[in-house]
């Protein structure tokens, strides 16, 4: 699913392709999509695009003279802005909005599990409810310190994967750079928030920071002004690396496969040598 560097960059390298733009026409290919229904998607009709936002995984899109877009690509929606005539009739269309240039700006859903998302808010309500409202706080922020990121970890009281994937507490983190910051601090994906010592919590909050901003700096330089459609995998040091060298230590890096997920990690610079059973086979640890 993408995170908040693609998400980042694919906000910034849109706005130049929609800025300002007025929205024609809405088609609606995929109903499933839309997540509210007053206002109605039409609505979006006679606006201009006035700005988009990042909100975690989410993109934001302000509207002229009132409501406001959310959106969420899930693990496999994408954008395009395309020539209106082409494209319109492509079976992993979910919704298209035409442009006063005669352009699109449309979300496709590759493949056949469609859980893309799309709500309509009226102006200032857009954080009363689903899916903003849950959001915690944004890890970029000046706000986000290594305090706060304690009282945090002292209020999950769970393993240290799932506090960074949890979004009431630290937005935009998936399984991707949960593996990627949990590396860069050198921790296991199991220990638990509240045995984090200082030294610990602080550089989980620094592995938090630059893990994310220099992903930031490397998808940019990456996807340029495109675009974005597919995730730079080869950017990643231990997710999607599994028995691959570690960058660090050269240990093969190592997998455990749980309710559908991967988790990547290194033995030697993570869990002191434990290896984590594959859950596939085993709910045991060797």
């Amino acid at each position: 699913m993408p995170e908040l560097p693609f998400v980042t960059v694919l906000a910034e390298n849109l706005w130049p392709r929609v800025e300002s733009r007025a929205i024609t026409d809405v088609l609606v290919r995929g109903v499933a999509a839309l997540k509210t229904y007053d206002p109605p998607i039409t609505a979006a009709v006679g606006r201009r695009i006035a700005g988009i936002r990042r909100r975690g995984k989410l993109l934001v899109f302000s509207l002229s003279d009132g409501p406001v877009m959310v959106m969420h690509l899930m693990r496999n929606g994408r954008l395009q802005v395309s020539p209106r005539a082409k494209g319109r009739t492509a079976k992993d269309l979910a919704i298209a909005f035409g442009f006063d240039d005669g352009t699109d700006l449309r979300m496709i859903e590759i493949g056949p599990k469609k859980a893309a998302a799309i709500w309509l808010f009226p102006a200032g309500q857009e954080d009363a409810g689903e899916p903003l409202a849950a959001l915690g706080m944004e890890p970029l922020s000046s706000q986000f310190t290594a305090e706060v990121l304690a009282g945090m970890l002292r209020e999950a009281r769970t393993q240290v994967k799932r506090f960074l994937t949890l979004q009431r507490f630290v937005v935009g983190i998936g399984n991707t750079f949960s593996d990627e910051i949990l590396w860069e601090a050198r921790l296991s994906p199991r220990t638990l928030t509240t045995a984090l010592n200082g030294a610990e919590v602080a550089r989980l909050h620094a592995a938090i920071t630059g893990t994310l901003a220099e992903a930031v700096t490397a998808h940019r330089k990456e996807f340029g002004g495109a675009l974005p459609m597919r995730e730079p995998l080869h950017l990643l040091r231990v997710h999607r690396h599994g028995k691959e060298p570690c960058p660090r230590c050269g240990t093969p890096v190592a997998v455990i496969y749980y309710e559908g997920r991967e988790t990547y990690y290194c033995p030697t610079c993570q869990t002191g040598g434990k290896v984590y059973a594959d859950r596939r086979r085993s709910r045991l640890l060797k």
